[in-house]
């Protein structure tokens, strides 16, 4: 396989030697599970040699077959991201250890906070399984993390990740960092790739040690690693070992180094391997025999001739579920909206619960008097509920079903705007208090969930990253991770596009993340309103014709009730799969008097609805013009409606998930509308942005004959809008006024069709074809008609 890019090991073969005493080293702490990030530099070498992967599975993939078995769904991933778990066993350590190695993709490093939060998950979670009340964190799991010398130094997520190592919500007991040293990065040498004397120094600043070891001497590198592990169960921080190696080929075994680096490999040709120095460091001093270790390297060369040949008919075995997992599967049709209601008096008494606080905690006066007696007053009277009561009530029926829920982000305890309140800061002490995990069990059986509040440091890339380990290691804690404002998303792009929206397509691994991202038009600036819905609906698989009930990687959403958003959240871990899901969520909405919802609107029964109706609609059929709104614009065209005189004849239909797309929800709300002529898609984001792209071929090919979809908003901008208030509230007023632009002259249509209509009845004459209102053909949309019963 001569044209093969493997990013082999060959001037680091001691790396093996290390990562095997660290996991014998950990093992006899009692550690049971490793979870181990692995680089490309060395990984199919570290796979096949340490950590038991099939030879011939790995020959099969070189040959450009997949990593999965035949059949399976998954489009896999580069060779150099193989990924699956391991089980070794040590003389002398009565249980295995679990080896679980990272999916991770080729973003250098992004691995790293994946690693963090999944280690710690999985931590937590065997000292309960074992009840074990002494428990710290780091007992059971030990994270290991291999990076490149110029990824270490230079990549962002580095700095990110160790910033909040040791963060109360984010340690995991301390990772041992790994550094394979080659003393260059791709072409450029070390001296370009960093301003500091060592690849390593970035971890100075969080006050952990770093062992520098020459890769040239394996017995080295194991008194490493045990000096590494011992420090790490004494003190739970993390330990960065710097590795100096050599690559003895280029970058990949396809580039030639010399047209770079020719003084450094003119020294690295002319000297053995590290191998073959080891070897004869073993038979000189004799603890080994020429015959000996010729024997062992035809052993292993004979393994590789028998795998390649294997590899021509092997079916690879996929990779186990992780624990949990079990109890859930891939859903294997396209998934119908459950009831996820609960008791109104449950609901009622969680409501109470989540302001009720101890006796020894002072409240401010403000929260006290906005805050919780204004939750009271709307809970008795079960009506008026806004988001964040909401959303209590879905944290704490969740938690009374023994499900965990993580929310993490910035400020994220009182809210980024001051709505939420979920821990309470005494005035008197600063003691925090979360009135939700106080919450009384019904009964001695019931176990109650725990609600982690995480106020997370000043960044989005790592806190993501982290929140995504959550997730894919535990399917039954809700993990939420919420921007400040929709648009610093952004700085967590490599973890949307990598891992969340395509790691199941790619390796087979569900993640049930919560993405709840702060998105409007209301005078915040071009940084402060959007988190991009056009974006994340791009990376929807969702088919355009729809003529498939493909299963989507993703739910993108708009909900504009909160009792919506209730369900979302209750939705989320109460089917039996996982998929991510993104909530364009609300700002303006949170305290809008008419974006409230009632008690009973959360019910038994009661689910989420992907598509809302018009509830102000009296009469179908004289309805001449449908909006088609996503989100908060709603409100505004309501209220225009209603002041409008002929608003009877305007339909607003909200489209609360955008992806999946609800067609057969969408086509029965629509075809309602016989005698409507004029369908139009209003927005506040421009043209190039937001969910017209998305939606509009969608929505045009279920509308009748004769029918075509009209855009009414802003028109295309480079920014995300203007950051000028004056002219930003002009444009709403323009795009608002415009969509009810022309009803008069569409209900004079619908005037002279009903009369010649009645004409043709007394005259005793066949229909003629008048106007289109009349010729509307929706059941020629077969593929949605067909449907439209079920709902």
């Amino acid at each position: 396989l001569p044209s093969v890019k493997r990013y082999g090991i060959e001037g680091s073969e001691s790396i093996v030697v290390l990562l095997d005493q660290l996991v014998f080293e950990a093992a006899q702490y009692g550690v049971t599970d490793i979870v181990a990030g692995l680089s490309h530099r060395g990984r199919l070498g570290i796979l096949t040699s340490l950590f038991e992967y099939p030879k011939d599975e790995v020959l099969r993939k070189l040959r450009g077959g997949s990593e999965f078995s035949d059949g399976s769904p998954h489009t896999g991933d580069m060779v150099v991201d193989l990924a699956k778990s391991a089980t070794l066993n040590y003389p002398g350590i009565d249980s295995p250890i679990n080896v679980d190695i990272l999916c991770n993709a080729c973003h250098l490093d992004s691995g790293m906070p994946i690693g963090m939060g999944k280690s710690r998950t999985k931590d937590i979670n065997i000292a309960r399984a074992k009840n074990n009340q002494n428990h710290t964190i780091g007992d059971h799991v030990l994270p290991v993390s291999l990076h490149g010398d110029s990824s270490f130094a230079g990549q962002g997520i580095v700095a990110e990740s160790l910033g909040m190592s040791g963060l109360t919500h984010f340690t995991n007991g301390g990772t041992v960092h790994v550094i394979i040293n080659n003393q260059v990065g791709y072409t450029t040498p070390a001296s370009h790739t960093r301003t500091t004397r060592y690849a390593s120094d970035i971890a100075k600043f969080v006050d952990i040690p770093i062992i520098h070891v020459n890769g040239d001497h394996p017995e080295e590198l194991a008194r490493a690693a045990r000096t590494a592990v011992a420090y790490r169960q004494k003190f739970r921080k993390d330990v960065v070992i710097d590795v100096w190696t050599f690559r003895k080929r280029g970058h990949n075994e396809l580039d030639e180094p010399s047209f770079t680096q020719p003084a450094m490999y003119k020294r690295i040709n002319s000297r053995k391997s590290i191998p073959a120095m080891y070897e004869d460091k073993l038979i000189e001093s004799g603890e080994l025999t020429r015959e000996k270790a010729d024997k062992v390297r035809k052993q292993w060369l004979e393994s590789l001739n028998i795998a390649f040949a294997d590899s021509f008919s092997c079916n690879p075995v996929d990779p186990t579920r992780p624990p949990g997992w079990s109890k859930l599967g891939a859903p294997h049709e396209y998934p119908t909206e459950e009831a996820t209601g609960v008791n109104t008096n449950e609901l009622s008494n969680i409501g109470v619960k989540s302001v009720t606080t101890s006796e020894s905690v002072t409240v401010h006066p403000r929260i006290e008097r906005f805050h919780i007696k204004p939750r009271l007053k709307k809970l008795q009277e079960g009506a008026g509920l806004d988001w964040a009561t909401a959303e209590a009530l879905a944290f704490g029926s969740l938690l009374a079903e023994g499900y965990n829920v993580r929310l993490s982000g910035q400020d994220v305890g009182r809210g980024t705007f001051s709505q939420r309140h979920a821990m309470l800061v005494c005035q008197e002490t600063e003691k925090v208090y979360v009135p939700l995990n106080h919450m009384d069990a019904d009964s001695q059986e019931q176990r109650m969930g725990k609600l982690e509040v995480v106020n997370s440091n000043l960044c989005e890339g790592a806190v993501v990253g982290f929140e995504y380990g959550v997730s894919v290691e535990d399917p039954f804690t809700l993990a939420i991770w919420e921007a400040q404002f929709g648009d610093f998303y952004n700085n967590s792009q490599t973890m949307f596009d990598g891992y969340i929206v395509s790691g199941e397509t790619k390796w087979g691994q569900q993640n049930g993340l919560v993405l709840l991202l702060p998105h409007g038009f209301d005078g915040g600036g071009p940084d402060h309103s959007s988190c991009r819905l056009e974006r994340h609906l791009q990376l929807s698989n969702d088919p355009v014709d729809g003529h498939t009930d493909a299963m989507p990687n993703i739910y993108v959403t708009y909900p504009t009730t909160p009792a919506q958003f209730f369900h979302l959240l209750r939705r989320q871990v109460k089917r039996n799969f996982r998929k991510p899901l993104i909530v364009a969520a609300p700002k303006t909405m949170l305290r809008l008097a008419s974006a409230t919802s009632a008690l009973n609107e959360m019910s038994p029964g009661t689910c989420f609805k992907p598509v809302l109706d018009d509830p102000t609609t009296r009469d179908p059929h004289s309805v001449k013009r449908v909006m088609v709104v996503s989100g908060k614009l709603y409100y505004d065209l309501a209220k225009l409606k209603n002041e409008n005189p002929l608003g009877e004849h305007v339909a607003i239909v909200r489209v609360e998930e955008l992806t999946p797309f609800p067609r057969r929800e969408l086509f029965h709300v629509l075809s309602r509308y016989d005698n409507a002529t004029d369908f139009v898609w209003v927005q506040e984001e421009p043209r190039n942005a937001g969910a017209y792209a998305f939606a509009a071929p969608r929505i045009k090919s279920m509308l009748p004959q004769h029918a075509t979809l009209r855009y009414v908003g802003r028109s295309e901008h480079a920014a995300t809008c203007s950051g000028v208030e004056t002219q930003q509230a002009a444009e709403h007023v323009q795009l608002t006024t415009e969509a009810f632009d022309g009803l008069r002259g569409l209900v004079a249509d619908l005037v002279i069709d009903s009369i010649a209509t009645q004409h043709e009845k007394q005259h005793d004459k066949p229909a003629s074809v008048i106007s289109a209102s009349v010729s509307h053909r929706w059941a020629s949309r077969a593929v949605y008609a067909a449907h439209s019963s079920d709902h």
